[in-house]
C-alpha cells in the first residue's frame, strides 16, 4: 500500500505543470518590465509620499504600456495616515501571457512591490 501511494504521489508531481513560486519585483519607482513570459500576478503593494494619487495599470505585454490590461486600471489613493494600498488577486483571476509591464502614473513619489507565478 504505502509503495503504490509512494507511485501515485510521484506521477502526480511529474504530471504538475512548473511554475515558479514566491517570485517578485521589488522597490519599483517607475514604469517597468516586471516579468516576460507567461504567469498569474498575485498582488501589488503600492507605497506613496502621502500626498499624490497613483494610477496603476498592468499590462501583458513584456516591453510597453499596451495591449491588454491585466485588470482594470486602479487609483491607489493616499493621505498621511494611509501610505499604503495593497491589490490582492485570487489564484488564476489576473493570467499574463507574454509578460507583464506595470505602468504608474503620479505628480509625486512612489515605489511599489509586484508579487507573481510564471510558468
Amino acid at each position: 500500500m504505502k509503495k503504490l501511494f509512494c507511485i501515485l504521489l510521484m506521477a502526480l508531481f511529474l504530471a504538475s505543470p512548473v511554475w515558479g513560486s514566491d517570485l517578485k519585483s521589488v522597490g519599483n519607482t517607475a514604469d517597468a518590465v516586471i516579468t516576460t513570459g507567461s504567469g498569474y500576478l498575485r498582488s501589488i503593494i503600492v507605497n506613496t509620499d502621502g500626498t499624490n494619487a497613483v494610477t496603476v495599470s498592468v499590462y501583458d505585454n513584456a516591453t510597453a504600456a499596451s495591449g491588454n490590461k491585466v485588470f482594470s486600471t486602479i487609483i491607489a489613493t493616499t493621505s498621511a495616515a494611509n501610505r499604503v494600498t495593497t491589490l490582492w488577486f485570487s489564484p488564476q483571476e489576473c493570467p499574463y501571457f507574454n509578460g507583464m509591464y506595470v505602468d504608474i502614473t503620479t505628480s509625486g513619489s512612489v515605489t511599489y512591490d509586484v508579487f507573481f507565478d510564471s510558468r
